[in-house]
């Protein structure tokens, strides 16, 4: 007679060393993925909250948003740069968090006339108009609305809030050095804001 193999079988099922070894696979797989997701969320994913109106109508005070760490910057994009934004000779360092658009690259020419930008790209010959859809175009810009030409320094950006009249950016504090930029406002995080403005906002109301 065949000995029946089934108890042999649960009285290796419930044995204490295999359940131990399950529970610290089980725990190990968990502090893993809490690794992972405590890195992706700090070092290449920060998580930053606008303030003030600079950005609108893109962005409003109070939005939240994440900012990739490791993304190339391109003329268009939306930053966040640590910036000195009254050190000056005499005077004490203020160093704080800005959000503002990339208009220049590192050997583009800029220059404004009567609220339209203009853009000479590093290599090419003539300025052309910068098209801006994401301004509103029912609060024209007037403000500080003509510079002169500026050709952007290597390893600088040249930066502007969307919302030019009471903005605080590169017309006043220059261009600003790339390796002061925090993080890129990427294309998802952009489409995702109220999302995250809706459950971080919560978090907000209710400490």
């Amino acid at each position: 007679m065949q000995n029946n193999p089934y108890p042999d079988l649960i009285a290796a099922w419930r044995d204490p060393r295999r359940e131990l070894r399950s529970t610290v696979r089980v725990l190990a797989i968990v502090a893993a993925i809490v690794l992972c997701f405590t890195i992706l969320f700090t070092q290449i994913f920060i998580g930053v909250q606008v303030v003030g109106s600079s950005m609108e109508p893109t962005l409003y005070g109070g939005d939240y948003l994440f900012v990739d760490t490791t993304a190339g910057i391109r003329r268009g994009d939306i930053v966040v740069v640590e910036t000195d934004m009254h050190g000056g000779a005499g005077e004490t360092s203020s160093y704080e968090w800005i959000i503002k658009r990339v208009l220049g690259l590192p050997g583009d020419t800029l220059y404004a006339q009567g609220g339209v930008l203009y853009r000479r790209q590093a290599g090419e010959a003539e300025f052309s108009v910068v098209e801006e859809p994401y301004l509103d175009a029912e609060e024209p810009w007037t403000v500080r609305s003509s510079f002169p030409e500026i050709t952007v320094p290597a390893g600088e950006v040249y930066l502007l809030g969307d919302h030019r009249n009471v903005s605080e950016d590169s017309r006043s504090i220059g261009p600003q050095p790339i390796a002061q930029v925090v993080g890129v406002v990427t294309g998802w995080a952009l489409a995702a804001k109220d999302f995250f403005t809706g459950i971080f906002g919560q978090f907000a109301r209710n400490p």
